[in-house]
């Protein structure tokens, strides 16, 4: 992996993030800055997946407090297949994984406009 790259990928990563909990209601916000968001190059046991939750149980917000992961080239090279944007990518997955932490699913999101 070129580390310049990386650098600047993971300097996107957390611009995006920084904007994405700027943007969130107060009462989200206080509970996702207990949240790790963590950026690794890819996922050894799945390399499809773009990000992890560690602690995901529906219907329950985590005691566990993630960390939520974000497997940046991962999502680098969907965004290259699909050509999307890795800021959109990085946003969505990132809200989608943090709304596991809340044990929200997709259409929790959604409902909350976070989808």
């Amino acid at each position: 992996m070129n580390t310049t790259h990386w650098d600047r990928l993971k300097a996107r990563a957390e611009r995006i993030i920084g904007t994405t909990q700027a943007n969130l209601p107060p009462e989200i916000l206080a509970e996702a800055k207990k949240v790790p968001c963590l950026f690794l190059p890819w996922c050894e046991d799945d390399p499809d997946l773009l990000g992890t939750y560690a602690d995901f149980a529906p219907n329950e917000v985590s005691a566990a407090n993630g960390p939520i992961i974000l497997y940046l080239e991962t999502i680098d090279d969907f965004c290259d297949d699909e050509g999307s944007s890795f800021e959109e990518e990085v946003r969505m997955t990132y809200l989608h994984e943090l709304g596991h932490h809340f044990g929200w699913d997709e259409g929790d999101l959604e409902a909350r406009g976070l989808g």
